[in-house]
């Protein structure tokens, strides 16, 4: 994107996000623009590191299902709806 181009997007985004008064949505742009300012990379907090922790745990001790006896619980669940 050329620095122009980029300069003139800001400037827009700065004249919509004024207007703006929800106070929850603009919470939802500060995180989002935290998270580009900060670092490129998302961060995970303690509670989503623990649960891919976890997940990585019970791969390595071959506590899987596979896609299809997954499908078939699915379906089988569904039919009793």
């Amino acid at each position: 994107m050329e620095e122009m181009e980029a300069n003139s997007l800001k400037d827009i985004l700065i004249q919509r996000i004024q207007a703006i008064n929800d106070e929850a949505f603009l919470n939802a742009l500060k995180i989002l623009t935290d998270s580009k300012v900060e670092n490129d990379n998302y961060q995970l907090n303690q509670f989503e590191q623990e649960k891919i922790d976890k997940a990585r745990q019970q791969y390595a001790n071959g506590e899987t299902f596979s896609q299809e006896s997954i499908k078939q619980e699915i379906d089988s669940w569904l039919k009793s709806v």
